[in-house]
């Protein structure tokens, strides 16, 4: 199943270590990135969590759900 950690609402998973919760500002150990869960998106920005987000927003201005993206790469889906 995995550890998750929680950065902001959002909760992503780690391969090992112990359960911890980052806010907006605070190191974290986890690389630089956008991250995507079921409960949003967290920015990640030199070695600090810099903001989070409920959806991301294309381009055009269209809203993009986090459960869209996960919803295309779930490992299931990509089996059928």
């Amino acid at each position: 199943m995995g550890v998750y950690n929680t950065y902001g609402n959002t909760q992503l998973k780690i391969n090992e270590g112990t359960l911890k919760e980052f806010k907006i500002g605070d190191k974290v150990d986890i690389s630089d990135g956008v991250y995507v869960g079921h409960e949003g998106v967290v920015v990640i920005k030199e070695g600090k969590m810099t903001s989070e987000f409920d959806n991301l927003t294309t381009k055009w201005g269209s809203v993009v759900t986090p459960e869209e993206v996960l919803q295309k790469h779930h490992p299931l889906r990509i089996i059928r």
